[in-house]
């Protein structure tokens, strides 16, 4: 089932930020074609110098050092699904559909099935802030164009880890400051296949 991110439902993953303007990360957006396939940039030097970087960072970050990025691409699958022990802000820069769910669902094995999660219908330009340990994954497009999605994140998060090894009761902490349960078709180098279910789009 398809919902709309203003539906009471998505309450429990975060709220919309109506408050604050992001043209100028919106702009810079525009220029950029959606990629063949999925691109990931987790820091952008020329998004991070723009006055609103420090803006975001001081009224929406608490004066945490921030990183501005973002994903694009074609997409319909669910191939792998990611929480942040901190809050993450994205902006659709195109219409497209997110996929959310709590990570207390995970279960003891790191197992996590994709019935657990919901779909919402996310319109251009929305800036959705996820709570911390909120699910995701990369959107899924809702037509032939691709999608665009600018993310924002505390500094360096998601970045490889310079010297930690992983063990059994970490096993889906994949990058710094990024738990990820990943399908067994998706082929993520380095990450636990754990995730069930069926993973294709609505």
């Amino acid at each position: 089932m398809l919902r709309y991110i203003f539906d009471p439902e998505f309450k429990k993953y975060g709220r919309i930020i109506e408050d604050f303007d992001f043209s100028q990360l919106k702009q810079y957006m525009d220029r950029i074609t959606a990629s063949k396939y999925l691109e990931e940039q987790l820091s952008v030097e020329e998004m991070e110098k723009m006055p609103v970087c420090h803006k975001i960072q001081c009224e929406l970050f608490h004066e945490l050092p921030v990183q501005i990025g973002y994903m694009s691409g074609h997409n319909h699958r669910i191939h792998g699904v990611e929480y942040h022990k901190s809050k993450v802000i994205h902006i659709a820069a195109t219409d497209c559909v997110m996929y959310l769910g709590l990570s207390q669902d995970i279960e003891p094995t790191h197992e996590y099935h994709t019935s657990r999660m919901e779909a919402f219908f996310v319109p251009k330009g929305t800036a959705v802030e996820l709570n911390c340990g909120v699910l995701h994954c990369a959107p899924c497009n809702v037509n032939g164009y691709g999608f665009k999605l600018i993310c924002i994140a505390p500094k360096h998060t998601s970045e490889p880890f310079c010297m930690k090894v992983r063990t059994e009761k970490d096993k889906i902490l994949f990058a710094r400051n990024k738990w990820l349960i990943a399908h067994k078709d998706s082929d993520i180098e380095g990450a636990f296949y754990g995730l069930k279910g069926d993973t294709e789009a609505v």
